[in-house]
């Protein structure tokens, strides 16, 4: 069966052949993968001067010498039930992070919001506002259903960054180093085991050097995505998925907070956290930028032409993805 590990405060005892299992299953990487028949289906309304879609953090559209970025992302509906406060909070994060992730800069915000109940619509308005604050980037428009039979929030955001600063989820190649870079000092929200928290006790001042670094370091990183709701794993996979390349990554070298959980860690959405690859003569200089601003950093894998993400821990070996049949919504529709 191979060797045993004890991981964290749950005492749960897992092999790498169970921790492989437990990241397949878990619900933020199988929701991924209905994304591809919708990619499909859209295929063909891109129009000249969009240079990224499908597969990317954000879209990516020629401007008078500039690249816009546009996204829009939406929050699970277990969470707004849970903390409507903290669903529109991160309603705001998730979007900058997706900015951030592509290189980027944000200008601005637009949302869409459905909810009935005065009461948790203010709360979730609050949580927007606070975030807006926070990170800096004004919400200048939207639109309301005050009569639906349903909660959502729904945010939209336009960026900016520059040809030369452009990251790209496509563009792994092979022999990069895979660098995953986190915030250790934050803690999971309570009754939502899947988010760690790193932004909402920090001032707005740390939490933008945080993103800014993205931009900073674009020139020198191959690809990239922000650590989203697939987690750690699952979100190096879609990056993997949309260049069409594999990997082998080692677990134990994932920078990981003492005490946590390493399934739950593994799993978790990042407050503010990337998957990173670039040329190992870069690895030094991405590391220590990453540390500079305080996100733990570490080269923990490599690219490879294989197709598939292979994951070790010590010495035990495991195939997390094969992605030849595992699909995880990243795929640019001209080649599904």
């Amino acid at each position: 069966m191979g060797r045993i590990y004890l991981l964290g405060l749950d005492s749960r005892i897992v092999n790498v052949e169970q921790m492989v299992t437990h990241v397949r299953e878990y619900k933020g990487i199988t929701r991924k993968a209905p994304v591809s028949s919708v990619a499909r289906s859209l295929l063909g309304t891109a129009k000249d001067g969009v240079i990224a879609s499908y597969g990317e953090d954000a879209a990516a559209i020629k401007s008078r010498g500039q690249i816009l970025l546009l996204a829009a992302d939406g929050i699970l509906e277990d969470l707004v039930r849970t903390d409507p406060h903290w669903a529109g909070y991160c309603s705001v994060l998730v979007n900058v992070n997706d900015i951030a992730a592509m290189g980027g800069l944000p200008i601005a915000m637009v949302n869409v919001l459905s909810c009935p109940d005065e009461d948790v619509r203010s709360q979730i308005v609050a949580g927007m506002r606070s975030a807006s604050e926070k990170f800096g980037v004004p919400i200048v428009g939207g639109h309301l259903h005050p009569d639906t039979g349903y909660t959502a929030i729904d945010i939209a955001i336009l960026g900016r960054t520059s040809p030369t600063h452009l990251i790209l989820s496509s563009r792994a190649r092979i022999g990069d180093d895979v660098i995953f870079a986190m915030d250790l000092d934050g803690l999971f929200t309570p009754g939502v085991p899947y988010s760690w928290d790193t932004t909402s006790k920090k001032n707005s001042r740390e939490v933008r050097r945080r993103l800014d670094v993205m931009h900073e370091l674009a020139p020198h990183l191959r690809s990239g995505k922000d650590i989203s709701n697939p987690g750690s794993l699952g979100t190096l996979g879609m990056l993997l998925e949309t260049s069409c390349k594999g990997a082998i990554v080692d677990i134990n070298s994932i920078p990981h907070p003492a005490g946590v959980d390493l399934v739950q860690w593994l799993t978790a959405y990042q407050g503010c956290g990337f998957v990173v690859t670039c040329s190992s003569s870069d690895s030094k200089r991405v590391v220590k930028s990453f540390d500079g601003v305080g996100i733990t950093a570490t080269v923990c894998g490599r690219v490879t032409n294989s197709r598939t993400l292979e994951v070790t821990m010590g010495t035990e070996k495991a195939m997390l993805f094969d992605f030849s049949k595992d699909v995880l919504g990243c795929a640019r529709p001209q080649k599904l």
